[in-house]
C-alpha cells in the first residue's frame, strides 16, 4: 500500500476538499475491504467505511505523522468497526452466503479466514492482504511488533491446517 504524496496530505489537512477527495479515492477500496473483513457484513461495512472516512476528515488536521497515514486510517476503521459491533449488540456474522461454485477455492479460503479468532485474523489481514509492515500493523492494533509477528505466524499455521483438511476431505482421504 502506497502512502499519499506529502503535499496532497498537507493540502487535505489544511482543508482542501479536492485533496481530501483524492485521498478518499486512493484509500476507499482498502478502507471498505478492511471494514468488510472485520465485520463480515456488506451493509455494515458500507456504514463503517463511510463513518471512518468522515472521522478521518474531521481529525485529519490532528494527524501528526507519527505513524504512516495508512496505519492511522486503518486504526480509525478498526475503531469504527468495534464501535459498530458494540452498538449492534451482536457478534458479526461468520460467513457470507457462498458464492458461485466456480469460486470454491475462494470459499474455502474465506471460511478458513472466518474461522480464525479476531486476534489472529486482524494482524494476518493487515500484513498479508493489505501489505502493512509488521510495525505498522502493530500501530493499528495497539500492540507490540513481536505480538503481530507471532499472531501472523499462528494464523498462517492455522490456515494451512484448515486448507489441508479441506483438501484431504475433498480427495476422500
Amino acid at each position: 500500500m502506497q502512502e499519499p504524496d506529502p503535499g496532497l496530505l498537507r493540502r487535505a489537512q489544511e482543508g482542501d476538499l479536492d485533496a481530501f477527495e483524492a485521498l478518499v479515492r486512493a484509500y476507499q477500496a482498502d478502507v471498505w475491504r478492511f471494514a468488510r473483513s472485520l465485520v463480515r457484513d456488506r451493509s455494515l461495512a458500507d456504514d463503517i467505511a463511510q463513518e471512518a472516512l468522515v472521522r478521518a476528515y474531521r481529525f485529519l488536521s490532528g494527524f501528526r505523522g507519527d505513524s504512516k497515514f495508512s496505519s492511522w486510517l486503518f486504526r480509525i476503521v478498526r475503531n469504527c468497526a468495534l464501535d459498530a459491533t458494540r452498538r449492534e449488540g451482536r457478534e458479526p456474522p461468520r460467513v457470507d452466503p457462498p458464492p458461485a461454485p466456480d469460486h470454491q477455492v475462494r470459499v474455502e479460503i474465506s471460511m478458513a479466514l472466518d474461522a480464525l479468532p479476531a486476534r489472529l485474523r486482524e494482524p494476518f489481514l493487515l500484513v498479508e492482504i493489505f501489505g502493512l509492515p509488521y510495525a505498522d500493523a502493530a500501530t493499528v492494533l495497539s500492540t507490540r511488533e513481536g505480538t503481530v509477528k507471532s499472531r501472523v505466524h499462528r494464523a498462517r499455521q492455522a490456515l494451512i491446517a484448515s486448507l489441508t483438511e479441506s483438501e484431504e476431505a475433498a480427495d476422500g482421504v
